[in-house]
């Protein structure tokens, strides 16, 4: 083993040992952009996907969610990603950590929103709470809209008001 070899071993192996090491937990920033881009419609039923991206606590909710709804509007009647039935994001969103309380994470993707091409821009921010099992790296606890709604608040109302 040549000398190079031997200084840089020991800081390869705990890198192979970090939780980012060969994608097993990347960083909260990065797994919520991942998250946003491969899963975007978890919340809608008609598009089921993986659950275990999920806590079990967000998953019993929004299949709770999903059964109250029963393919119509449920307790939310917008895109939560947008806080809007309508509009698009006028750019790529960006995601920065902006909590860290020891049980979980808040991430805050944050982009401008626009009705149409030709509209104003204005900020928008969503909040991914997430939390780190050990098994699964992190898993999304609750997202909060632009609007500020919980949508683990939201999906354990017994009823959507004015419904």
């Amino acid at each position: 083993m040549n000398t190079l070899s031997r200084l840089l071993a020991p800081a390869l192996l705990a890198l192979s040992f970090s939780p980012g090491a060969h994608g097993r937990c990347p960083s909260a920033e990065a797994w919520a952009q991942a998250f946003h881009r491969d899963h975007a419609e978890f919340h809608s039923a008609a598009r089921i996907g993986d659950l275990s991206r999920l806590t079990p606590r967000f998953a019993q909710l929004l299949q709770r969610e999903w059964a109250y709804a029963n393919g119509e509007v449920g307790h939310l009647d917008h895109d939560p990603w947008l806080g809007a039935q309508d509009g698009e994001m006028a750019a790529p969103p960006s995601f920065t950590l902006i909590g860290d309380d020891g049980h979980g994470v808040s991430v805050a993707m944050r982009y401008p929103f626009a009705l149409d091409d030709q509209g104003p821009r204005t900020p928008h921010e969503v909040r991914l709470v997430l939390v780190r099992d050990a098994a699964r790296c992190w898993q999304l606890d609750d997202l909060v809209t632009p609007r500020g709604d919980s949508l683990a608040t939201l999906y354990a109302t017994p009823e959507a008001p004015g419904r």
